[in-house]
């Protein structure tokens, strides 16, 4: 009995030793365990009051500083460039010098030409020598024809001989003849002769131009905003290759689809900032939109600064960017469009009446910064749940 007892206690001590050693490996006994199932997190719904307040529809378009006034021109004549004294972006004076052409082969026209013009020139001073002595040769001539037939008239006897006659009227015809020979040099030199020193006065003239015109001048003060000209390149007459701006009116340009310009009207009132790094704020208005839309003499939209803004503060082709308040309601009932539900172009609010909530279809007016007015289907203070 006692060795069947102590078998007994034995057993249960090695039973308890072993779910001790269990214990200690708490692992094995979760283990095939199943895992827990969280309970779901259901999230709230945004909740929402009807209230009144004010809409304002809004537009931000981007667009670009530009001169008001700017002109666009070249050189007046074809070549080559030779120097270029300027690079784009300074300040320019009326008449400065820009670019020079190469001119060697009008230089050595233009000394041929000033040859021919010597030449011409000389021959016409001496046939005009030689007019001018002859004239006074056959004046002298006819001087003293009138003084020999006044002689022979008043020494013949009355009546004349035969002699006498004869002397009388070979004196008279001598007389006529140096009168012909006067009238025949009152036409003067050849008129060839002045025509050829014209026609190589003019070719001289045109060649004069043409090397003065091969310097590029500024045509008006103001800032180079471009300038394309480079040594050795070949430009042709009139093709523009810089631009001159007047920097002290500026203005920004857009350009747009028919879209936005069809919210827009010449004469609107704007907001303007830089777009890369806001700072002040500068009011201006729509000057002018494209056609049909409006009178702008291009196909951009000009926007004009009310006040121009300080010298330096902006260059040509900065990104600048301006809101055009479209329209405005005020006093109006006002929901967040997050608010608003749409279903197979439904557009509905849930509202929430005693506990119960209620699908109420609403019909929506201006929307803007976030917020829509509501025309119908809602009510002052009522509490609507958002999706």
């Amino acid at each position: 009995m006692r060795t069947l007892l102590l078998f007994l206690l034995g057993g249960i001590s090695l039973l308890l030793s072993g779910c001790a050693a269990q214990a200690s490996f708490g692992d094995a006994i979760t283990e095939g365990e199943p895992t827990p199932i969280p309970t779901p997190v259901v999230p709230s719904k945004p909740i929402y009051t009807v209230e009144r307040g004010d809409i304002v529809y809004e537009r931000r378009f981007f667009g670009r500083i530009a001169p008001v006034l700017a002109e666009e021109f070249g050189f007046e004549l074809d070549g080559r460039v030779q120097e270029v004294f300027v690079d784009a972006g300074v300040d320019i004076s009326q008449g400065d010098v820009l670019a020079r052409l190469n001119t060697n082969a009008l230089e050595n026209q233009l000394l041929n030409a000033n040859e021919e013009l010597a030449v011409a020139t000389s021959i016409l001073e001496s046939a005009e020598n030689k007019e001018r002595f002859d004239s006074r040769r056959a004046t002298l001539n006819l001087q003293m024809a009138r003084l020999q037939l006044d002689h022979a008239v008043a020494s013949a006897a009355d009546p004349p001989s035969l002699d006498e006659s004869l002397q009388i009227n070979l004196l008279t015809i001598a007389r006529d003849l140096a009168q012909v020979a006067i009238d025949e040099l009152t036409e003067g030199v050849d008129p060839q002769l002045r025509f050829d020193v014209q026609r190589a006065q003019k070719q001289v003239d045109e060649l004069n131009a043409a090397i003065a015109s091969a310097e590029l001048t500024a045509p008006a003060t103001g800032r180079l905003t471009y300038f394309a000209p480079d040594p050795g390149e070949q430009v042709y007459a009139f093709e523009p290759i810089a631009v001159v701006a007047d920097m002290t009116v500026l203005e920004i340009t857009d350009e747009m689809d028919a879209d936005d310009l069809s919210e827009l009207a010449e004469g609107m009132p704007l907001t303007i900032q830089r777009a890369a790094i806001p700072g002040a704020v500068y009011s201006g208005t729509i000057a002018s939109l494209p056609a049909p839309y409006g009178l702008s003499p291009d196909e951009l939209v000009h926007v004009a600064f009310d006040e121009q803004p300080p010298p330096g503060e902006f260059k040509v082709g900065d990104r600048m960017n301006f809101t055009v308040v479209i329209d405005t309601r005020e006093d109006v009932l006002v929901l967040p469009v997050s608010a608003i539900r749409t279903f197979s172009g439904r557009e509905f609010i849930v509202v929430q009446n005693e506990g119960v909530q209620q699908r109420v279809d609403v019909r929506l007016g201006l929307e803007g910064g976030g917020m829509v007015e509501v025309l119908k289907g809602a009510e002052e203070n009522q509490v609507v749940i958002g999706p």
